[in-house]
């Protein structure tokens, strides 16, 4: 009778256990996607700023010639 209550008890924990896991591998894809939007924000940013940058150069460049 021992038995079958420890074993009963064990199934029940592996349950549980497996459902954490499951709700720790959504976290985990849910930060990665939001860390994949935030440095595809930056990249973006980034970008416009070297383009302003170089247009101020241009226009610098253009004054001085």
């Amino acid at each position: 009778m021992l038995t079958l209550t420890l074993t009963a008890c064990g199934d029940s924990d592996d349950g549980a256990a497996e459902q954490m896991g499951e709700k720790l591998d959504r976290a985990a894809e849910q930060a990665g996607d939001k860390v994949d939007a935030a440095e595809s924000s930056m990249s973006r940013a980034l970008e416009k700023a070297g383009d302003q940058v170089e247009e101020a150069g241009d226009r610098v460049e253009s004054r001085t010639d």
